[in-house]
């Protein structure tokens, strides 16, 4: 009989997961497993691994370790989320900005490399159910999903990081469970700040109060930031009383500097009123650059952390770019990794639950041993590749933190957290949490 290499669900969200088999093989056959996709970049992700078939010539991800490759131990999706970009030392960071659908094709081979069979998979963001609205008035930027349907569904304004643009995939994704979610460009994106460079606190106001208004809304507004996005989720909900939840996954405690071409700069990142808000200055030695020159030399990862350890020693206005925290009156969720060598987010995060005991029980905080810095909604994604390494140019390669698996492992916990935490706070009764 001919090998057969099953994949179900061959169309469905990402977030469900994916059970892979292979039929009619040889008793105890080897055989590789490969897969690849693309990322919204047309960069190539690979992963493969060494599988030995049972007695009967079958074997079935969700109950066999592979022999040997791109990740150890029982996971049904291991392939997927162990993908590295091909051609890349270390890999590189898996870009998803778009909601367009992932295609997965999986190949099965034997051990002379013959191809036996293949497989395709299409893990969506929405579907028919979810309508796409760009949005480009009010002087905001950004794209709205919410269910298409004449309900008014709870609304959540998404935030993201020091990458600048919209995060449409995690948006789609989060509206299909029943929100209506507005993914908001600041910086970034055409019609918006090249930089994030001075921008005005009351834009996140105005796209909070166009949300809440929105006919698709129930008249509420949550918000969800992640890393710079973070801290602005943190300082937004600090200024103003606006939010019936918060989330902020690899949150920052201090407001930090601006961004120019992608670097940190000297210069201010948020104003409000007109008016600079102070910040975190970077502080460099020449011991920082030495090792900055060796890593891209060497082709080395690059950490952050000692950066960020020296600006704060060396900061003489802590108290006065502190985040206030404890002005926050809506519950709060933060997520970070132990392992993040992007930012101390984990100290960050603990000094943020610290500032907030006894203020409220409703406030939860998560830790990962084994996370890093992209290992939660909207960056962290179940079903989707992880990401540690990105190529940031110049030959620099810059560590984000935490292990392959590690990531993977919180993206799948986090998601369910992330749901939860807001059904419970939205009163969302008709929401199906965990298809």
């Amino acid at each position: 009989m001919t090998p057969r290499i099953v994949v179900t669900p061959i169309r469905a969200l990402i977030d469900q997961p994916l059970q892979l088999s292979v039929y009619d093989l040889m008793p105890k056959q080897k055989v590789t497993i490969k897969v690849q996709t693309k990322d919204d970049n047309d960069a190539i992700f690979e992963a493969s691994a060494l599988y030995e078939a049972n007695q009967d010539g079958n074997l079935h991800l969700a109950s066999t370790a592979p022999l040997s490759g791109s990740y150890k131990g029982i996971d049904a999706e291991g392939l997927v989320w162990s993908m590295e970009r091909i051609g890349k030392k270390h890999g590189d960071y898996f870009d998803k900005w778009n909601a367009e659908p992932l295609t997965y094709s999986f190949t099965l081979e034997d051990s002379s490399g013959k191809l036996l069979d293949t497989a395709h998979v299409h893990r969506k963001f929405y579907d028919e159910t979810v309508k796409r609205v760009p949005v480009h008035e009010a002087e905001l930027v950004g794209t709205l999903f919410h269910p298409d349907t004449a309900q008014a569904f709870p609304g959540v304004l998404v935030v993201g990081g020091s990458d600048g643009g919209v995060n449409e995939h995690a948006a789609a994704l989060l509206a299909s469970k029943g929100y209506t979610v507005l993914s908001l460009a600041y910086f970034g994106a055409e019609g918006v700040s090249k930089d994030l460079e001075n921008i005005p606190l009351e834009y996140f106001q105005k796209a909070t109060l166009w949300l809440k208004s929105h006919d698709a809304a129930d008249n509420t507004v949550s918000l969800i930031g992640y890393s710079r996005g973070g801290e602005l989720a943190l300082l937004l909900a600090s200024t103003y009383d606006d939010y019936q939840s918060v989330i902020a996954g690899a949150p920052g405690a201090y407001v930090t500097s601006g961004l120019r071409n992608t670097i940190y700069a000297p210069i201010p990142a948020w104003t409000q009123q007109n008016a600079p808000l102070p910040y975190l200055k970077f502080t460099y030695t020449a011991k920082h650059f030495l090792n900055i020159g060796k890593s891209i030399l060497t082709r080395k990862p690059f950490s952050f952390l000692p950066i960020w350890s020296l600006s704060q020693a060396k900061a003489t206005n802590l108290d006065a770019i502190r985040i206030p925290v404890e002005q926050v009156n809506a519950p709060l969720l933060t997520i970070a990794g132990e392992k993040d060598e992007c930012w101390p987010s984990a100290d960050y995060a603990r000094m943020v639950q610290h500032e907030l005991h006894g203020k409220r029980t409703d406030n939860k905080h998560l830790y990962y041993d084994e996370g890093g810095h992209f290992l939660a909604f909207p960056y962290g994604l179940p079903g989707m590749p992880t990401s540690t390494y990105m190529h940031v140019g110049g030959g620099m390669i810059m560590d984000f933190g935490g292990t392959k698996k590690g990531n993977a492992d919180a993206a799948r916990e986090t998601w369910h957290y992330v749901q939860d935490f807001l059904f419970a706070h939205t009163k969302k009764t008709s929401l199906v949490l965990h298809p």
